[in-house]
Order: C-alpha cells, then structure tokens, then sequence
C-alpha cells in the first residue's frame, strides 16, 4: 500500500502544479477585455439558442449555431498572441464548443425537443470546460449573460 500512497501523491502534487501554472498563465492575458468579450458573445449566443428551444422553434437553431460559429472568432482573436500551450488549450475547448453547437443545427432538424435539450446541455459543459480556463472574472458561464445582449447590456456593434 505505501507504494499506492506515493502514487496518489505524486499524482496530486502533478495535477496541483498544472492547475497552478495554467491559473498563473492565464492570470496574464495579454488581452482580458477581448477575451471577456468573446466568452460573453458565445453565452450570449447560448442564451438565444435556450431561449429558441423553450419556444419551440427550432428552424432559429441552424441560424443561432451560424452565430455561435461567427461569434468564436472574437475568442480566437483575443488569445492569438497567448503563448502556444495556453493557446492549443483554448483552441481545443473551443472547438469541443463549435462541435457541439453543430450538433444542436443537426439535432434541431428532428423537432425533438429531448433531444434538442440534450445537444444544448452539452454545450452548456463545453461552454463551463471553455472558461474554466480564464479567470473566474472574465468568465461567461452558460445561462448568465443575457440572450441577445452578449456585450453587458449594449446592443452588440
């Protein structure tokens, strides 16, 4: 058993470093005012595909996933000059988001609103894994930004 023991906290120490590095790297952006704007669209964009599915109208879904894949480029912009690493790690929870609101265009084409829902709830995680990378004060967490209003209230430019 002490050999499992050193295991365990060798692999505690490791998990608490790169948690530790990776608050420390993005403690430092280059550019939080962007990237909070970029989290902001994309919840906001959230906020409207919710808002679609609770009227049942589906047929929007398509056109909010659009949006949604539009909107990411405010985030992909706001990290370009982050270093590779930190960079590569948005990109990837960026692109499990995309994926996802893809899925919600796909699924919404059935009218079925359990499946709908799911596809959405799946955005949602992706949207939480998203800014569980940035500071807790630049993060737009799903379901916190108002629909339609993603820049804090002003009417999008």
């Amino acid at each position: 058993m002490p050999h499992a023991s050193r295991s365990i906290r060798v692999l505690l120490i490791t998990v608490l470093s790169l948690t530790c590095a990776a608050t420390a790297l993005s403690a430092d952006l280059k550019s939080p005012d962007m990237v909070q704007m970029g989290l902001r669209i994309l919840a906001g964009v959230y906020g409207d595909m919710d808002r679609k599915l609770a009227a049942d109208q589906y047929d929007r879904l398509p056109h909010e996933n659009q949006e949604f894949q539009e909107g990411s480029g405010a985030l992909r912009d706001a990290v370009a000059n982050e270093p590779g690493r930190f960079k590569a790690q948005v990109k990837s929870a960026l692109d499990d988001a995309l994926a996802a609101a893809n899925h919600i265009a796909d699924v919404s084409k059935s009218h079925d609103k359990a499946q709908v829902q799911a596809a959405l709830h799946a955005l949602a995680d992706s949207l939480t894994s998203l800014n569980a990378l940035f500071p807790e004060a630049l993060r737009a967490e799903p379901g916190t930004v108002a629909p339609g209003r993603p820049s804090g209230g002003r009417p999008p430019h």
